[in-house]
């Protein structure tokens, strides 16, 4: 399954975007999208499924609550916007560490989409994939807009950050 993944769009609708998602099956918003038009936008290339962010200002509808885990071509997902509050390298250094993060004996999933950081991240770590399609936002000050898509089967997890 061919899936466009982004976050943190602000209420921003990146013009490349029909592009970068042509032929996905659905499209993952890891949170902030921050408009219904950028929803209804999304919505035309593919059914969207999405999770609030910390940044909603006009409402949107069907946002899964923070932290919620979807399955999708046979693969658990746990969907979220804040991920860490740390820096991911402190978050990457204490996960790889730490027994207590052994998340595959707590939740049959192996990969984790977060937003918030805005800084793209695909990355394994103790056989959890982890997927931060970083900033699809309208200020390219803040960051580089990105995006990412994602190809999931019950035997793949492949994932590809696209410049925007």
């Amino acid at each position: 399954m061919k899936i466009g993944v982004l976050a943190d769009t602000h209420g921003f609708f990146h013009p490349r975007l029909p592009e970068v998602f042509a032929g996905v099956e659905k499209i993952i918003h890891a949170g902030d999208m921050g408009s219904l038009a950028v929803y209804q936008k999304l919505q035309s290339l593919a059914p969207v499924i999405r999770v609030a962010g910390n940044h909603e200002p006009e409402p949107v509808p069907s946002a899964l609550p923070d932290f919620s885990i979807i399955e999708l071509a046979g693969r658990k997902i746990l969907l979220t916007h804040v991920l860490t509050t740390m820096s991911w390298n402190d978050f990457r250094d204490a996960f790889a560490r730490s027994e207590l993060f052994n998340f595959s004996t707590l939740q049959p999933f192996n990969l984790v989409i977060f937003g918030h950081t805005h800084f793209p991240i695909r990355e394994t770590i103790r056989e959890l994939h982890f997927l931060n399609p970083g900033y699809a936002g309208p200020d390219p000050h803040e960051a580089s807009p990105t995006a990412a898509i994602l190809e999931i089967d019950p035997k793949l997890i492949q994932a590809k950050i696209i410049n925007l």
